[in-house]
């Protein structure tokens, strides 16, 4: 009965949240969106995981000016994380594929993500990341992804991908790097049974992209990947998975 009180919450939760944020969104012609991303959206969220037992903490300061916000994603959790940050002007990054999840979808129109293109689609996806790029140094606003991308879930930091570092070398803006710390024994990983824990993202590193090179696209990759293992390492006492590679 608690699994399924649980996993209610979770999928009406989200339900409500994608009600809330598109229809404010739409009825406001586009002018709310930043109040869904800074107030509605995290005000819901937090709501949300206060009734399974989840306490979010957010050691976080927004800087100023455009940056990629990289954070590792290994959880279910991190459908309410996100948007729970409360980030203005900054769009996150999402694999077309979630379209499918409806509640999903609509809590994505609310505070207008960014969908990437399937792996699949290479001229799609290149055409994706030099426009975001684009946006980047025009300052028009900042993003939030996770190199890991789509992958299996583990408990530990999976294999990063080239496109988000091509895009941050390209827009010549600095990485604020986050970990989403949430307690290897409540980590829902990839289902809506969210168990009572205390969980913390803390804005870890702000590394400057400026004098990177596209040449040295895998270089920066691991360096950014090995950064993400200290961070597990020093939250777990161990790499978990993540040595698998």
């Amino acid at each position: 009965m608690i699994a399924l009180y649980r996993k209610t919450v979770a999928y009406g939760g989200l339900t409500f949240l994608g009600l809330v944020t598109a229809s404010t969104r739409y009825l406001s012609f586009g002018k709310l969106i930043n109040f869904n991303r800074t107030t509605v959206a995290p005000f819901i969220a937090r709501i949300m995981l206060k009734m399974v037992g989840v306490d979010i903490g957010i050691k976080l300061k927004q800087p100023e000016t455009s940056v990629c916000y990289f954070y590792n994603h290994n959880s279910y959790l991190d459908i309410f994380i996100i948007p729970l940050l409360g980030l203005k002007n900054t769009r996150y990054i999402i694999t077309e594929g979630i379209k499918k999840i409806l509640p999903l979808h609509l809590c994505n129109l609310g505070i207008e993500v960014l969908y990437i293109p399937d792996t699949d689609k290479t001229e799609e996806r290149i055409a994706f990341f030099k426009q975001v790029s684009e946006d980047l140094r025009a300052n028009r606003y900042s993003v939030l992804c996770s190199p890991e991308g789509r992958h299996d879930w583990i408990h530990g930091i999976g294999a990063f991908n080239r496109g988000v570092f091509h895009m941050a070398i390209a827009a010549k803006v600095p990485i604020q790097t986050l970990f989403f710390n949430i307690p290897r024994e409540a980590n829902p990983m990839q289902g809506p049974d969210m168990r009572p824990c205390e969980v913390l993202v803390e804005a870890k590193e702000l590394i400057e992209t400026s004098e990177w090179t596209e040449e040295e696209v895998e270089i920066r990759k691991q360096q950014v990947r090995a950064r993400f293992l200290e961070y597990y390492h020093d939250a777990y006492g161990d790499y978990g998975e993540s040595k698998l590679s």
